[in-house]
């Protein structure tokens, strides 16, 4: 393997390629079935060049997924300025899409079975709430959500139905694309205002 003149920056491009390769083996073949010698093998790096960066596969896993929640709400601040509700909302949606639709069922088996990486998806999504429910005030400022909705609480329903898609391994019988679209109209648009699901029908139609 080819290195960079200057130590530091070769070590953190030789960080972010571990990143990348560690995360598509993983979401390809699940975490399970992908051993930190087979990650060093892909990258032509010794075993301990890869341990001295992450002492484990968990350590590993966790910074993926982290680097990976960075980059998703990078693009969705970028892409939300100056765009509306519906139009961020479906943003979101098919980045959702497009980030499920390759994943092998056995990544997410995986995940749940470190704690680390448990720990960090709930305190995530403790951080999201508030932002989700200032995405909601401005749905209904712009009106294409509903006034008369508690968003709070249906909020936390999202999560506990998400919650129960993984925990129960739904995505076992269905493939996670159809789980998270049908989850995903049934929420938004049962809250959604006629403006905002003219819009919402609007944009589908431009992708079709």
């Amino acid at each position: 393997m080819r290195t960079s003149a200057n130590p530091t920056i070769y070590r953190r491009e030789l960080k972010g390629r571990i990143l990348e390769v560690a995360m598509r083996e993983f979401k390809r073949k699940g975490v399970r079935s992908v051993k930190m010698d087979d990650i060093a093998r892909i990258l032509s790096i010794s075993k301990r060049t890869l341990y001295e960066i992450y002492s484990d596969k968990q350590e590993l896993l966790l910074e993926g997924i982290r680097h990976e929640e960075r980059l998703h709400d990078e693009h969705i601040s970028i892409f939300a300025s100056g765009k509306g509700a519906i139009d961020i909302l479906m943003e979101f949606y098919r980045m959702q899409i497009n980030q499920i639709g390759d994943v092998n069922p056995l990544f997410y088996d995986g995940v749940k079975k470190y704690k680390m990486v448990r720990d960090y998806i709930r305190e995530r999504h403790l951080i999201h709430q508030q932002k989700v429910l200032d995405f909601f005030k401005k749905g209904v400022k712009d009106g294409y959500f509903r006034d008369d909705i508690d968003y709070e609480l249906i909020s936390r329903l999202a999560e506990d139905v998400s919650r129960l898609v993984m925990e129960s391994s739904m995505y076992s019988e269905y493939s996670l694309e159809h789980v998270f679209r049908n989850i995903f109209f049934l929420f938004f648009r049962g809250f959604s205002t006629p403006k905002g699901i003219e819009v919402m029908d609007s944009l589908l139609a431009e992708e079709r």
